[in-house]
């Protein structure tokens, strides 16, 4: 395993030998790190921002994996060349709390109300002049709905105008899609009442991904959000277990919350 690790750090190391003569390898490799940290992050603040940013990949960290690499193999290098005193101290605490907490420390929730959502599809169906979205049924709701989630096409067209209140909207969920799960948690649905709020969601969630797989022209990272059902009202508590029980009947959405989420839905009360 010494060996693997060793000859795993000089093939890290190698590209950049001949520029720098005399510097101490270990500087080179945790350097390129420190670097590499500071572009990912200065990333993640021009995305907040909404600014474009055209850093290329191999530039920044998109998961702790990635970071987790360089700081493995100069541990490993360390032990064997007889320094474990070093591995073992502040490098073993760094690789600790990366393996523990990733790259963000800690995941933030992202949370709207549902009628921004049903506003959102409004929007849309309208545009593609397929009616209002919010005039149908439930049924017709979920219908629609299933079928836009099983199709592989986007739904929202790029040239696409609407009001500042719904590119709000659009525009979250194309943050949370270049974000993705590593950086994210859970998308919280306020006044949740119904199935249809839960894959307006993910329906949503899966057109800004397919946008930005586009933009970025590779796949979004991480996984989709999970997705919570906000239940507060009286009646929406009262009618909570049906909802979740037709949720998890439709076919689809029983088969995304196996493959993507390991079986569990999330309910707070």
């Amino acid at each position: 395993e010494s060996q693997t690790g060793k000859s795993g750090f000089q093939k890290l190391l190698e590209p950049q030998l001949p520029q720098l003569p005399g510097i101490a390898p270990y500087r080179v490799v945790l350097g390129n790190v420190k670097d590499k940290l500071e572009r990912s992050r200065r990333r993640l603040e021009l995305l907040l921002e909404d600014v474009a940013c055209d850093y290329d990949p191999l530039d920044y960290y998109e998961t702790a994996d990635q970071l987790l690499e360089p700081l493995l193999l100069c541990y490993e290098s360390l032990q064997s060349y007889g320094s474990g005193v070093l591995a073992d101290g502040r490098l073993a605490d760094l690789i600790r709390r990366v393996a523990t907490f990733g790259m963000v420390l800690m995941k933030l929730d992202l949370r709207q109300e549902s009628g921004r959502h049903a506003d959102t599809l409004d929007a849309i169906t309208t545009y593609l002049d397929m009616g209002t979205y919010s005039e149908w049924d439930e049924e017709k709701k979920l219908d629609f709905l299933t079928r836009e989630l099983k199709g592989k096409r986007p739904l929202v067209p790029v040239s696409i105008e609407v009001p500042a209140d719904v590119k709000e909207v659009l525009d979250t969920f194309q943050i949370a899609a270049e974000l993705g799960s590593d950086s994210l948690g859970a998308y919280v649905i306020s006044m949740a009442s119904s199935a249809s709020d839960v894959l307006a969601v993910e329906l949503l969630q899966k057109d800004a991904r397919l946008a930005a797989t586009g933009e970025l022209g590779r796949a979004c990272p991480g996984g989709t959000l999970r997705v919570v059902p906000l239940f507060e009202t009286v009646k929406d508590l009262r009618e909570a277990g049906s909802v979740i029980r037709k949720l998890l009947s439709i076919d689809w959405y029983h088969e995304h919350v196996i493959k993507n989420h390991n079986g569990h839905q999330e309910v707070p009360f």
